[in-house]
């Protein structure tokens, strides 16, 4: 009998990753415009999704670059 594979990560949505690194929504929009994060998927309504593994990579080079320690 296998093992199942894991039931995956729920995918973010903008509010969600703006609570992560403390900005407003509209900080994570600007990244979004600017390339440095790119959603896995976009509903039908236009609603930004992301994948919680890109956010925590995002957020280790971002704490790298403000000297805020290794990740």
């Amino acid at each position: 009998m296998s093992t199942p594979a894991p039931w995956p990560a729920p995918l973010l949505r903008p509010g969600d990753v703006a609570e992560a690194f403390g900005v407003t929504t509209s900080t994570v929009n600007t990244w979004v415009r600017e390339g440095r994060l790119a959603p896995v998927l976009v509903t039908p309504g236009g609603h930004r999704r992301f994948a919680p593994d890109q956010v925590h990579t995002l957020l280790a080079t971002t704490n790298r670059e403000e000297g805020g320690g290794q990740a």
